[in-house]
């Protein structure tokens, strides 16, 4: 069997290959996020929503709608992403998900429910020790985000575990012959991604740091896991275990959420080294019941 980050050989792998599905992922994104700027530009009078913050989308228009408009691009960009899987690099399309015959449900769901399980455990203790936190339930209103947010956010989380722990892992890996440079490449590549999300402002710079760390614990789970069954679960809890449980008005997920934290934005180094240190410890509980070997050769593996 072919380990899943050398599966990027198959298929046509030719530059040019790489350019045009990076840019029909780039113009479909560019196409979808419109959707949100001109509904708001239709409801709102005035100059429109040139230089908007987050906050104001979400009064005009509601938390759950601009949540919509949010995850509609990535929509879009799953589907061109695998026409081009398939028809551009001539690839299958279970090559980019796993290296196993199937792929496998089960490590997705057992990902999905360690993660709400370590987030809701973190999360009481947050709350419980914190004033800052308001009780924010209106039933009408979370029942629409709980809808929004099991249907569309496993798509998005899903898109970018294809594309940054599938598409540019596996293609790195071919082009370095090294997966340790391939993750860590990759994971970069992810971080920076998140460039341009309200919190870098709000928060600062710093917490690219985050960003990049957990994209490379992500590629090491698709790394040693030999496929993205654990990385799309891990992903897709965090992401709606954040749209559900807290909010606050300076994330770019701003919902209707249980809590909303009143607290300003704030990240020091302090607490920045302890949500890192989280990374090795759940590492090693992925490594214990997915009963992974051969950690080193696995991460220096070298064509």
């Amino acid at each position: 069997m072919i380990r899943y980050i050398d599966q990027g050989k198959q298929g046509d792998n030719r530059v040019l290959r790489y350019v045009l599905t990076l840019s029909l992922i780039f113009v479909v994104y560019v196409i979808g996020s419109l959707g949100l700027f001109v509904d708001y530009n239709l409801n709102v009078d005035g100059d429109g929503a040139s230089g908007q913050v987050m906050s104001q989308f979400t009064s005009v228009l509601g938390e759950n709608r601009v949540l919509v408009w949010l995850m509609l691009p990535f929509l879009l960009v799953f589907g061109v992403f695998l026409f081009a899987i398939k028809y551009i690099h001539k690839r299958t399309i279970k090559s980019i998900f796993t290296a196993r015959d199937s792929f496998d449900w089960r490590r997705v769901f057992i990902s999905f429910a360690l993660i709400v399980f370590v987030l809701s455990v973190t999360t009481f203790f947050e709350i419980f020790y914190s004033n800052t936190y308001v009780w924010n339930f209106d039933f009408s209103k979370f029942t629409a985000l709980v809808v929004i947010a099991l249907l569309m956010i496993p798509i998005q989380t899903t898109i970018e575990e294809l594309i940054f722990r599938g598409y540019l892992m596996q293609g790195l890996k071919m082009k370095m012959g090294s997966s340790k440079h391939a993750v860590i490449l990759s994971g970069i590549m992810f971080g920076l991604m998140h460039i341009g999300n309200p919190e870098i402002e709000a928060i600062g710079s710093h917490v690219l740091i985050y960003y990049v760390v957990s994209g490379v614990f992500l590629g090491a789970l698709a790394l040693y896991d030999n496929g993205l069954e654990l990385s799309i679960g891990y992903h897709a809890a965090n992401n709606i275990f954040a749209a559900l449980m807290v909010s606050n008005d300076w994330q770019v997920f701003q919902t209707n959420a249980l809590y909303i934290n009143t607290s300003p934005p704030d990240l020091g180094w302090m607490e920045l080294l302890i949500s890192l240190l989280f990374f090795p410890i759940l590492f090693l509980i992925y490594k214990k019941i997915f009963k992974w070997t051969s950690l080193k050769e696995t991460w220096n593996h070298q064509d």
